[in-house]
């Protein structure tokens, strides 16, 4: 397992036991330091009050995916989530190749005396995001154009495909069931029965062709450009399931049979995907906010009540902090202890809460327009010069609501960020607040992941929600 790997799987959940550990200061869930008691002669506790307004993410702000240095493409999405009140519904397809792991590559050498019993796609399952009882239907094609192992494809790829090569239906709950075929454990497996006239096609050339498709890889990937697997469109379908494209369970397996010494003998042979030879990889996203809550309130752009935050790819808002340039021109400069900015879950009619959850991260960063970037606070956030969650905060979190149903809540810690803005006349940035997939700065030269692709959605209690508001707190003292 490469190191990308494990710190996707093991990152929320050490994060998640390290704030369990952590100790509450003073009715506040982030801070580095104890805060002074708040007498408001010395010390004073405030409440801001802030300004949001929602947007889709726009294609240019995609993440790609690639390989990393290690090889990895890491986990895709596959699936049709076809009905969510609040934020629509969403399209997942695979687009890869499997291939032979070296050339020439044979069967057994005997192209006349082969005989094929089936091929099988096989991905390997992680996880679902969704009804997982809901039947899903998948087909897949042969692929007409190029997958390019050396290229970065954003999430709005695709490819041009063709021949319908194979199809299945079935519930997600499936997935996870044990099933032995022979001496295989099958379990953790979605398998896709191809065209047994695709697979007599390939295994007919074994190596008795001079410039067949098992000769080079070139002659191969002119032959077999990939695979296109396609979600079908059913009303059943409501999720969106991963798939481990770098195990080595995800592939394409032949099981024939073959003479030898006069008998027939049984055989498989594999082309993965990840190998000395690996295949190219797109992971193409669909959204559509047709007749959704997110749709008609980020459209009118007028009030910031309710925040819509949907996991990449989707949805994210801009916050405005007018106020604490108000409070600065007030108070003037001013040691600030914490400042926190502290955001709640509202659930509203269209909410299903039991398939559908919040994300497990939200991330903080500010806009800087002038020089068309995003600006990670560093101080808050890094303080060791990486990421930490503990420090900064937007791990996800529960608290109950006005009408004590459990909700989810979320904080960050932007106490130095405001300190600057107040004491160096630094720029009070407009900020974005997301759940992305992963999170990169040139300038820094740094990248980490928070939430999986398509894990989680969100309604927030916006600047002017009559109950449950987004504010930014503040503990400060006089100097």
């Amino acid at each position: 397992m490469s190191l990308q790997r494990l710190l996707k799987a093991f990152f929320p959940l050490f994060i998640l036991i390290v704030s369990i550990g952590c100790t509450k200061v003073k009715n506040t869930d982030i801070g580095v330091d104890l805060l002074p008691d708040i007498d408001n002669v010395n010390t004073f506790d405030t409440t801001l009050s802030v300004s949001v307004q929602g947007d889709f993410t726009p294609d240019s702000l995609l993440p790609k995916v690639t390989r990393d240095i290690y090889g990895d493409v890491g986990d895709f999405v596959l699936g049709q989530l076809s009905n969510d009140p609040v934020f629509g519904s969403t399209t997942a397809s695979i687009f890869c190749e499997m291939k032979p792991s070296e050339y020439p590559f044979q069967f057994q050498n005997v192209p006349d005396s082969l005989y094929l019993d089936s091929v099988i796609l096989t991905l390997k399952y992680r996880s679902t995001y969704g009804d997982t009882n809901g039947v899903q239907g998948v087909d897949v094609y042969r692929a007409t154009d190029f997958i390019r192992p050396d290229s970065a494809y954003p999430l709005s790829s695709s490819v041009a495909y063709g021949e319908l090569l194979g199809s299945t239906k079935f519930a997600p709950s499936v997935l996870n069931d044990s099933l032995y075929l022979g001496t295989f454990n099958t379990k953790d497996q979605l398998r896709i029965s191809l065209k047994a006239v695709f697979g007599r096609s390939l295994i007919s050339f074994d190596t008795g062709f001079a410039k067949g498709p098992l000769k080079s890889d070139s002659l191969f990937r002119n032959y077999l450009k990939g695979f296109a697997i396609i979600p079908q469109k059913l009303n059943t379908a409501n999720a969106l399931m991963t798939f481990d494209m770098d195990d080595t369970t995800t592939h394409l397996r032949f099981y024939y049979r073959y003479t030898k010494n006069g008998d027939l003998d049984t055989a498989y042979k594999t082309f993965s995907f990840k190998n000395l030879k690996p295949g190219g990889a797109i992971n193409q996203i669909k959204r559509s906010y047709d007749n959704s809550e997110v749709r008609n309130i980020i459209s009118k752009k007028q009030s910031d009540s309710l925040v819509y935050i949907q996991s990449t790819p989707g949805t994210f808002a801009k916050i405005s902090m007018k106020a604490v340039d108000a409070f600065k021109q007030r108070k003037g400069n001013v040691i600030v202890h914490l400042a926190e900015m502290s955001m709640e879950e509202v659930i509203t009619s269209g909410k299903r809460g039991d398939i559908f959850s919040a994300p497990a991260f939200l991330y903080l960063e500010g806009i800087d327009s002038a020089a068309n970037r995003f600006v990670p606070f560093t101080a808050d956030g890094f303080p060791g010069g990486t990421y930490d969650p503990t420090f900064f905060g937007g791990m996800k979190k529960t608290t109950l609501d006005p009408k004590s149903r459990t909700v989810a809540k979320y904080a960050m810690n932007i106490t130095r960020y405001i300190q600057g803005i107040l004491t160096r006349n630094n720029p009070n940035y407009p900020l974005k607040l997301h759940s992305p997939y992963v999170v990169s700065y040139s300038t820094q030269v740094t990248s980490f992941y928070l939430n999986p692709l398509c894990r989680g959605a969100v309604v927030l209690g916006g600047g002017s929600h009559p109950s449950q508001r987004m504010k930014l707190r503040l503990v400060y003292s006089k100097l």
